[in-house]
């Protein structure tokens, strides 16, 4: 293309240079040749913008962000880009964006074929029709990778970007498989270390610690958080499987102006592919680690500091909540429970000093351990027994919430309801069924879960804690030992009587 004088006086010019989808790097350095030997052959000065992103929003991309503003101001006669659709393959309202940008301050786009002078109705008319076919397109390759991520994850291969600690994707030294994971050995034994940690009941950040000491990084270079071991603990992936279609929308804090609001899928949706690859731990220790989470949450967040040994496991007899501590120079105090009813009632459980707390506590729990091999059996079977028909409960109000929304879709077709109403009480039955679909999942995970601890291993948890409480004098490391085979201690005085149950793991 040659730029001879005519109405164009270019001189200073940005060069655009964007990666889309099916394109790699070797394929922008192309691009970049392209352009800048069109800048040298019309001797133009120029400035790279350089963008490595697929998003079809303008906000999304920095760069191009960047580039309007300053085409905006006047700073360059031309922006050089090897194609129109470079710019943005966005809606209408980012192509106007885009227009109105070099519309004001008269700036020229150039491509190795042709000069877009936006001002003019020609090439302004030939633009719009790029634009329209641009986006057609777009809209299509997304649609094909939205088809293809399922279709792959339905087959069982990987399609969920950077494969989670400790996997890799595909080949790992003498290991292949094929579009799928492979566990990296090396980081193996890591990931097994965090998951032992977790099993004791040591809490994510401690864990997170521990790792960030020993100089072990994450796989994007960065060091562990309470949240990323977690994540990491939780991980589905870990048990050989593949999970999709778990999430709908985009929960980007800097979404799309057109992006779908962001919704979690109810489980039954989802995909699941088993055997997908190697497990690195199993069914009954992801149950467990679960658990684990689920009773630390139930925690209040004052009560996870551990500023004493029974912080954070000490309930109220009367009314159910977790009691709080006093602090003198001298001693530490449990407060008496502070709870109100909604008639102005206060609960009336009186406090105690933490110390004689914790002698009955420890004396109940050698009581418990001397007792062990008897209570055992009967206690499990109340435990399982109490379990098993609370499940039972949930899942009859679970067939009477979907008979309920039956009768109302019976409704609406009949004429009872008006759309609006109809969408209303369905919105309502289906939250309904969804929260009894999840705590019945959550109950049956939980019965698993202390289903498999056997006699040996309760009863060496219960020798490790008497070996070691009273030589331990950290309380952090104190409320640990506790929390190893405790879920809570239940206080209750009135008068001179103080009754203690413990509730064991």
């Amino acid at each position: 293309m040659d730029i001879e004088s005519k109405k164009f006086i270019i001189r200073y010019v940005a060069i655009y240079i964007r990666k889309s989808r099916a394109e790699n790097m070797e394929d922008l350095e192309k691009h970049r040749m392209v352009l800048i030997d069109l800048c040298k052959r019309n001797n133009f000065k120029y400035v790279e913008y350089l963008e490595v992103g697929t998003s079809d929003s303008i906000d999304m991309r920095p760069k191009i962000c960047k580039l309007l503003n300053e085409v905006e101001e006047g700073v360059y006669d031309a922006v050089c880009v090897v194609e129109y659709d470079r710019l943005g393959r966005g809606d209408l309202g980012e192509q106007d964006r885009i227009k109105k940008a070099f519309q004001k301050s008269n700036t020229f786009i150039i491509t190795p074929d042709k000069i877009f002078d936006l001002n003019d109705d020609v090439d302004d008319t030939y633009a719009d029709f790029k634009g329209f076919f641009a986006r057609q397109e777009y809209k299509m390759i997304t649609k094909r990778l939205r088809q293809g991520k399922k279709i792959g994850a339905r087959r069982g291969q990987w399609t969920n970007g950077i494969p989670p600690f400790p996997y890799v994707y595909q080949t790992y030294k003498n290991k292949v498989n094929k579009k799928g994971l492979v566990v990296d050995d090396d980081k193996l034994s890591i990931y097994r270390d965090m998951l032992e940690q977790a099993l004791k009941g040591i809490d994510p950040k401690k864990i997170a610690e521990n790792i960030n000491q020993r100089g072990i990084l994450t796989i994007k270079g960065n060091y562990w958080s309470n949240v990323t071991i977690q994540r990491l603990l939780v991980d589905e992936t870990h048990l050989g499987k593949i999970i999709s279609n778990k999430t709908q929308g985009d929960a980007h804090k800097n979404k799309r102006p057109n992006a779908k609001p962001y919704k979690i899928i109810p489980q039954c949706d989802w995909v699941i592919v088993e055997n997908c690859h190697e497990p690195v731990k199993t069914q009954e220790e992801h149950d467990r680690i679960l658990t684990l989470i689920h009773q630390r949450n139930s925690v209040p967040v004052a009560g996870r500091k551990q500023k004493h040994a029974l912080t954070g496991l000490i309930k109220c007899a009367k009314c159910g909540h977790n009691l709080t501590f006093n602090m003198t120079e001298e001693k530490v105090f449990v407060k008496p429970c502070w709870f109100i009813d909604a008639f102005g009632k206060k609960c009336g459980n009186k406090g105690i000093s933490v110390d004689i707390l914790e002698k009955f506590s420890i004396d109940e729990i050698k009581k418990y351990n001397d007792n062990y091999l008897i209570s055992f059996d009967s206690e499990d079977a109340e435990k399982a027994e109490i379990m098993q028909e609370l499940i039972l409960e949930k899942e009859i109000t679970l067939q009477k919430h979907k008979r309920a929304l039956e009768l109302v879709n019976d409704a609406y077709e009949l004429g009872d309801y008006t759309r609006h109403e109809w969408l209303l009480r369905k919105e309502k039955w289906q939250k309904s069924i969804e929260q009894l679909k999840s705590e019945i999942y959550e109950l049956k995970r939980q019965y698993r879960s202390t289903d498999k601890i056997t006699k040996e291993e309760r009863q060496k948890k219960l020798s490790a804690f008497l070996d070691s409480i009273t030589a331990v004098t950290e309380n952090a490391q104190r409320n640990d030992l506790y929390r190893t085979i405790i879920n809570g201690i239940i206080y209750l005085r009135e008068r001179d009587t103080i009754e203690i149950k413990i509730d064991f793991k």
